[in-house]
């Protein structure tokens, strides 16, 4: 989403146990200004400060663009599902594949293993990034009582 808008923006969200295990790290995020940039592969790149200026989760049942965005998200996990040969018979991958944009596959692992997120990585510049994360938006980068 950074790389697809110019200036700021949002996102609504569907109600989430898990997303509110992760309210403070995305505040971080957001919050942090420093100007620094991760490539983290060929197509993968993440810039500070951020573009996203706020999450907020809403009751899907009143929104239509999260009702949506549900949709489009369990039909591409059927497809992936289908294509990996976890599932037969679902909607057919090479199909679903047509409605996005061959760099709208991404792939967000909401993981905050730092140690293995670094050994997964190593050989980019990902290595450097759970660096700066450790250092500047994890609560392991702080001093005790700061």
């Amino acid at each position: 989403m950074e790389a697809m808008t110019d200036g700021a923006y949002r996102v609504e969200h569907d109600q989430s146990k898990n997303l509110l295990a992760y309210n403070a790290m995305i505040s971080k995020f957001i919050d942090h200004s420093e100007e620094i940039e991760f490539r983290t592969a060929e197509i993968a790149s993440l810039k500070f400060p951020l573009k996203l200026s706020e999450v907020t989760q809403v009751d899907s049942k009143r929104s239509p663009a999260v009702q949506l965005a549900d949709l489009m998200i369990g039909a591409a996990i059927e497809g992936a599902n289908t294509m990996a040969g976890l599932r037969t018979g679902g909607l057919d991958p090479e199909e679903i594949s047509k409605i996005y944009a061959e760099d709208q596959f991404i792939h967000m692992s909401p993981m905050i293993d730092f140690e293995e997120n670094r050994r997964f990585r190593k050989g980019w510049r990902s290595s450097e990034m759970i660096d700066y994360f450790t250092e500047h938006l994890s609560d392991r980068g702080k001093a005790p009582g700061a």
